[in-house]
Parts: structure tokens; sequence; C-alpha cells
């Protein structure tokens, strides 16, 4: 939604309402998710993917990525 904010992506739908009629299950970030940030190392730099790293080793769940950058960290990618 920050892409989208700020003319970088164009969302004309309601992803929430999608992703749940999808069958989605939507994850909440915790602060137990959010506690893990200090502790894993800079290979990536962008905050939001930082977020997800933490989330996935956080809470065991595998991350479906291309971005290589991931696999530096202990977490299961697709």
């Amino acid at each position: 939604m920050i892409k989208s904010s700020i003319g970088k992506l164009k969302i004309d739908f309601n992803p929430k309402e999608l992703a749940l009629k999808s069958g989605c299950e939507l994850l909440d970030f915790t602060a137990s998710d959010a506690l893990l940030l200090k502790d894993i190392p800079f290979y990536h730099k962008d905050p939001f993917d930082r977020m997800i790293i933490a989330q996935a080793v956080s809470n065991n769940y595998y991350i479906m990525s291309n971005d290589l950058k991931f696999n530096h960290y202990d977490c299961r990618v697709i």
C-alpha cells in the first residue's frame, strides 16, 4: 500500500478482501516477530523484507520469493 500511495503501483481493489475471498490466511506481525529484527544480520536492507524474514523465522513459515538475499537467512525459501 505504500507503493500505491506514492504512485509506484496501481491498486484499484481491496487486497485484504481479495485475499480473504481467495482463501488466504491473513497474518499479524507480532511483537515476538519484531523482537527478532534486532538479531537478524543485515544481508537485506529493505525493512519490509526484513519483517517478512523475521516473521517467517519466528513462526517457522516458508517464504515464496526469487530474492536471493533471503537465502542468507535461517528461513525456508520456496
